[in-house]
């Protein structure tokens, strides 16, 4: 009796090992996929119509990875294909936006793609490849890849590599639209390991070539243009920064500082701390020069800035910012009401800073459960 009783015990501590990191590992996602992922697997902007952008489709996908949700990974990538990519991503961009077409009537609204996306499906799927060991994702990654190589990568003639935004609509005559937010550092380094001979490397150094050009005090816009032999101020965003450009102190937070590219970016970002601390709060807006300073910012600016303010160890930031995640906490979302995308900056952001994930230096995703 005792040696059964033995064999019980240890069965049901190792399945319950098992299920941990997936049940119990992150709190935050499990509200969010309850809160904005139905059955099927679509995440729906409830705020703004009901749609899906296929940026939701990524984010979502990579954070089921951190928490080893497996299925409702395979749900997420199923959903994306048969919807917005005509039933086979490996060879079809996905579609931006789908929702309402009329009353009796959803579908895909807009086909043109978004690289930033599209760059996040190739990644999420590269790694879970690797970390589940399944060859399948590994190969409609690589595929996803080599489409955006053939749509969105762009030489410009004596000039630098650039990432246009989208397949189409962003290149008018000597004017090419950019966004840097789209230009995530430790997957142009994990891209460069799946395929060496690729532009990824050369694209990361040239975006941190012209970055610290584009705003000289820190303050990133939403949209910047390639014109003349320079990226400058985009014409028809005036050099405003706000939700695009948050998160370009969230991706290039995260480093690898060990990168000299990456601890560039770093070093370029750095001076927008400085503007926060002065004026005791994070904005709404902000301006690439030393006006434009208006608004109080969404909750999910706060999140994105937690892994910002551990790389410029800005402890009355971090503790600012913690304490306005505490202040919104809805139930278990954030804001009133919650919004699909305030709750994708704070999984990315505390995700982070609460050690769900971290990145090698060759950009790979490091896995708390994993570990």
């Amino acid at each position: 009796m005792t040696r059964l009783l033995a064999a019980v015990l240890l069965l049901w501590s190792a399945a319950g090992c098992a299920a941990q990191p997936q049940q119990r590992g992150w709190p935050e996602w499990q509200s969010f996929a309850e809160g904005f992922v139905d059955e099927q697997g679509r995440v729906i902007d409830w705020t703004a119509e009901s749609r899906t952008v296929s940026e939701g489709q990524a984010y979502a996908l990579f954070f089921a990875l951190v928490a080893n949700d497996r299925e409702r990974f395979q749900r997420i990538l199923q959903w994306t294909e048969k919807n917005l990519a005509k039933g086979n991503l490996g060879k079809n961009l996905p579609a931006w936006l789908w929702g309402r077409i009329d009353a009796d009537h959803w579908g895909i609204k807009d086909l043109n793609s978004a690289t930033d996306a599209d760059l996040w499906l190739a990644y999420t799927l590269l790694e879970a490849g690797r970390i589940w060991n399944d060859a399948q994702y590994r190969t409609l990654g690589r595929s996803l890849l080599e489409q955006v190589k053939q749509h969105a990568v762009m030489q410009v003639e004596n000039g630098p590599l650039l990432l246009l935004p989208g397949r189409e609509g962003f290149v008018d005559g000597d004017r090419i639209r950019l966004n840097p937010s789209y230009y995530v550092p430790v997957q142009l380094l994990r891209f460069q390991q799946e395929d060496p001979q690729g532009p990824w490397r050369r694209l990361l150094a040239d975006y941190a070539a012209w970055l610290p050009q584009l705003a000289p005090l820190g303050r990133v816009p939403d949209w910047a243009q390639w014109q003349a032999g320079n990226v400058v101020q985009d014409k028809e965003t005036s050099g405003v920064g706000s939700y695009d450009a948050i998160r370009v102190y969230l991706f290039n937070a995260w480093g690898p500082s060990g990168n000299g590219s990456a601890a560039a970016l770093q070093d370029a970002i750095r001076p927008f701390g400085g503007m926060l601390g002065e004026i005791g709060r994070v904005p709404e807006r902000w301006s690439n020069g030393n006006a434009g300073i208006e608004g109080q910012a969404p909750v999910g600016f706060y999140g994105a800035l937690l892994p910002y303010y551990a790389m410029t160890q800005d402890d009355t930031g971090l503790a600012r910012a913690r304490a306005a995640l505490e202040k919104a906490r809805n139930n278990k979302l954030y804001g009133h009401p919650a919004h699909y995308y305030d709750q994708v900056l704070i999984l990315f952001g505390k995700g982070y800073a609460d050690g769900k994930y971290r990145f090698d230096g060759n950009g790979g995703v490091v896995l708390t459960w994993k570990r």
